[in-house]
């Protein structure tokens, strides 16, 4: 599997990143594949955070269920009478 940036699932923020309690900042989108984002995920769900959202063209977009809902809520109130 390619870590290339445009077919990558998971992107993080810029910069360094800590996963792990304690340890140091070393996460990058250079050096962090799919499946270990998914690993780390998995073990420390705080880390969500740390990753940009992206399009599903480009991968998956990973949201709290909170935002999700007041992102729903937002958009049920577009339009409407004027």
């Amino acid at each position: 599997m390619t870590n290339d940036a445009i077919t990558k699932k998971y992107m993080l923020k810029p910069g360094f990143h800590q996963f792990v309690p304690g340890s140091a900042a070393i996460h990058c989108n250079e050096n962090l594949s799919d499946e270990e984002a998914e690993w780390y995920l998995q073990r420390y769900p705080h880390i969500e955070a740390l990753f940009a959202s992206r399009h599903p063209e480009g991968g998956v977009i990973i949201q709290s269920k909170n935002r999700r809902k007041s992102m729903a809520n937002k958009d049920s109130n577009k339009g409407g009478s004027k």
